[in-house]
């Protein structure tokens, strides 16, 4: 545990599950076709629905993120979200796999708090730094 009470890095590493090989396959394939088409039209579509508050459609591929995240166990109750400023990507747009676990619970999580939450890390490509830091972490877990 750190100073502010939140699992280190290695500590939440271990909230991963590697078990669910099917999630883990499923995101890395998931992970290649964000890094062949990092940014889609359809990725977070903001419609118009009359007389109702207006909420985000997301694609088929964000949708499966948000479901693959919290089946390998990306998105934890672990890791304090809400008291914590949410880590940056690198100058390269890279997370650590611990960072990665941070920012989707962040973003997972904030979704119930405010519709959009998830198409603003499709946007500013988070959510798919986020996905390529598992993958890679699966695929090292494999080598």
């Amino acid at each position: 545990m750190t100073d502010d009470g939140n699992p280190d890095d290695a500590t939440l590493v271990m909230a991963l599950d590697p078990k669910q090989a099917g999630a883990w396959h499923a995101l890395v394939e998931l992970d290649e076709g964000f890094r062949a088409r990092p940014h889609a039209d359809n990725d977070c579509v903001w419609p118009e629905r009359s007389g109702q508050v207006p909420y985000p459609d997301y694609s088929a591929r964000v949708r499966a993120a948000w479901k693959l995240l919290q089946e390998v166990g990306a998105v934890t109750a672990v890791y304090q979200w809400m008291q914590q400023q949410p880590p940056a990507l690198d100058a390269k747009g890279k997370v650590s796999a611990a960072d990665a676990l941070r920012l989707a619970t962040t973003i997972i999580r904030s979704e119930r708090f405010g519709d959009g939450n998830i198409g603003a890390a499709v946007n500013s490509g988070v959510l798919q730094a986020v996905v390529a830091a598992l993958a890679a972490w699966y695929r090292d877990r494999l080598d």
